[in-house]
């Protein structure tokens, strides 16, 4: 049963006159006439008796203009509420992030993400990337921003930005002499390195490795500022994405050399791909893909 047929048979009742209610829903007399004798067919039941000064209803049509009434209102407040739901949504997100991504973009991203839509509260998680991927799959998290690098089955990743990874070394480390470097020369560096929980952890290990040895840990921390003045004072050397490394306003103490094999560094949007998706989901989905689009055409400009 149509609620569009609905409303067009209380305006029949109204106007006591197909003629006049066709006029008011901008259709055709016949048109009209025809969907009314369907809906009497549906319910089995004479709504309307017609005389020669106009159109009435049946005892049957009284009765069901009585339910018809309230329930055509009660659907044009549900239809307002969807409205409201989806021009000024309500509710919450939780959102994992990496501490690195936090400390670069996510005071950007909440600030913005807010002004737009200040009645969606985000609960931020911070850890690594493996430890958000499993929060994902236990369903901890709605969403989460990490690298890449770590495959988990039935996660989706959507990539959102590309950099890499530069070697930081104090300046009284024999290192700080080159401009750029291959892993093989970290072989007798001590490491200050991330926790397991990083993925940035495993990809640095697997690349020591891939050069023919196993890194030696000074520390390892979630703590980055605090991987930082362990390196200034000449405690070990840490891998930094490019972009932190730049904008942490480092201590001349310490420098910044490249690596001669690229070390790719990736954002992605972490999800489950087997949970259904609110709309808060999708909203910010949205939001941050061109968040990062804009990031990455606004550096293009400044760099043309």
């Amino acid at each position: 049963m149509d609620i569009k047929v609905l409303k067009y048979f209380v305006q029949v009742a109204k106007d006591q006159s197909y003629t006049r209610a066709a006029e008011h829903l901008f259709l055709s007399q016949p048109a009209l006439s025809k969907l009314i004798k369907k809906l009497e067919r549906e319910l089995k039941v004479p709504l309307f008796r017609v005389q020669k000064n106009g159109v009435y209803l049946t005892d049957y049509g009284e009765q069901f203009y009585r339910r018809v009434v309230p329930i055509i209102s009660d659907f044009g407040s549900l239809s307002a509420f969807v409205e409201t739901m989806h021009s000024a949504p309500v509710g919450r997100l939780k959102l994992g992030v990496t501490p690195m991504i936090a400390s670069l973009y996510v005071v950007d991203i909440v600030t913005n993400f807010n002004r737009q839509w200040p009645d969606i509260e985000l609960q931020l998680i911070e850890d690594g990337s493996r430890a958000l991927r499993k929060m994902l799959l236990d369903g901890s998290l709605d969403l989460a921003l990490g690298i890449t690098g770590v495959s988990f089955p039935d996660l989706q990743d959507t990539v959102l930005f590309k950099d890499e990874m530069v070697v930081i070394a104090s300046v009284d480390n024999p290192l700080s002499r080159y401009d750029s470097v291959t892993f093989e020369q970290l072989e007798n560096q001590k490491f200050n390195l991330y926790t397991y929980t990083s993925a940035l952890s495993h990809q640095i290990t697997e690349r020591c490795v891939k050069a023919g040895f196993l890194p030696k840990v000074n520390i390892s921390s979630s703590k980055v500022n605090f991987m930082l003045q362990m390196t200034e004072c000449d405690r070990g050397i840490c891998i930094l994405p490019r972009p932190y490394a730049v904008q942490s306003h480092l201590s001349p103490k310490v420098k910044i050399i490249y690596l001669k094999e690229t070390f790719p560094w990736e954002g992605t949007l972490m999800q489950n791909g087997n949970t259904y998706k609110t709309y808060i989901v999708k909203l910010f989905e949205r939001f941050v893909v061109r968040y990062f689009e804009q990031r990455e055409q606004l550096q293009e400009k400044t760099e043309i």
